[in-house]
């Protein structure tokens, strides 16, 4: 009897137990959010020929491109990952908190300073012709009040979907993952003012996060035993796209490969990083990617409102000509010093703001962990 009671308390323990932290889901988290920024740093520098001109900066804006699937896939890890505590309830109360009111938040700030002007020549309502609620709530539904909003609404229907994943979250998803990369590749990634067609898109990513955790040790093995040959699937999804910049008539440039290339370099970056899980002392490296991913939330909201107000200052200074450079070297350099010092400035305000606000910020600007 008591071993029997023993026997079912070691069960329930399995069950109920909070798993172990994946540090390396952490370090991705925040390579995601600075590879977003320069994302956005890079479309600072508008010659048309810099990508026909300059390798280096057609390799950075191809890299540095759609890491959002790494946003999308570490959301569908970690919702695998912490099923065992799941509520349908808590769970919408807490992104209502942490997703939409920050979403709410940092949209009136837009409408306030991007968007007064043409919404201050708008009556406030009308069903007949635009009007200031009717701009707002179309803003608000396509998120295109400001250039990464975009996201917002796609990932909050990914939620609102949230009990339906949990019930998937109990299947095996090694074939619907797998069904789920061809669909990415085949179904090309939309215009970001398309928030239905975008989760067409990325919520078949967020099903592949939930299935690289269901099955991570089996994929951690299966990438240690191939390598060479994923690597090389890596390499040619990058370099397809990359080719077709320069060729044309290619026989599978129809094919949308930008999405698998981040699956495939998401897998392969969890392999390389795995041994972060089994490190006492993770060293300063760690530490700094493990700020970045702390405060990633606050900085997606914030970062395209620095970079905004750089550029203006770099257009309106003596520098200027540097946004128009057909100098990919130039143009790479100036990216980088963009992304610096947006990563710097954003950082400074959200703790700011967190001072100010303390437990209250997370509903400003979303949460700093």
């Amino acid at each position: 009897m008591y071993a029997h009671s023993l026997s079912l308390f070691t069960l329930s323990k399995m069950v109920t137990e909070k798993p172990q932290k994946i540090h390396s889901i952490h370090v991705l988290r925040g390579v995601a959010i600075i590879m977003i920024v320069f994302s956005h740093c890079l479309g600072v520098f508008k010659n048309n020929h810099l990508i026909t001109n300059s390798y280096l900066f057609s390799f950075l804006n191809l890299f540095a491109f759609n890491f959002t699937t790494f946003f999308v896939l570490i959301a569908g890890f970690l919702f695998q990952h912490l099923t065992y505590k799941y509520d349908t309830k808590a769970y919408y109360l807490s992104k209502f908190k942490t997703v939409v009111c920050p979403y709410i938040s940092v949209s009136l700030f837009c409408f306030i300073f991007f968007h007064y002007q043409y919404l201050s020549n708008l009556p406030w309502f009308s069903s007949i012709e635009p009007s200031v609620m009717n701009a707002i709530v179309h803003m608000m539904l396509t998120g295109t009040q400001l250039l990464p909003l975009w996201f917002m609404p796609m990932i909050i229907m990914i939620y609102l979907m949230g009990p339906l994943f949990f019930y998937w979250s109990k299947k095996k998803l090694i074939v619907a993952g797998l069904i789920a990369m061809f669909w990415v590749v085949m179904f090309t990634k939309p215009d970001f003012t398309k928030p239905f067609l975008n989760l067409l898109h990325y919520g078949p990513i967020y099903l592949i996060g939930m299935m690289i955790k269901q099955n991570y040790e089996t994929i951690i093995k299966s990438v240690k035993d191939n390598l060479f040959l994923i690597i090389s699937f890596f390499c040619l999804c990058f370099f397809i796209p990359f080719a077709y910049r320069y060729m044309t008539h290619l026989v599978v440039e129809k094919l949308y490969y930008d999405t698998l290339q981040k699956i495939v370099l998401f897998i392969l970056a969890l392999y390389f990083l795995d041994g972060l899980n089994h490190k006492e002392n993770k060293g300063k490296i760690y530490k700094f990617f493990s700020y970045m991913a702390n405060i990633s939330f606050p900085i997606y909201f914030i970062h395209e409102i620095i970079v905004l107000q750089l550029e203006h200052l770099l257009y309106i200074s003596p520098l200027s000509n540097i946004i128009k450079t057909d100098n990919g070297w130039l143009a790479s350099l100036g990216a980088v010093t963009f992304l610096v010092s947006t990563l710097v400035i954003s950082i400074m305000i959200a703790n700011l703001i967190k001072l100010i606000f303390k437990n209250n910020a997370k509903y400003l600007i979303g949460g700093i962990r």
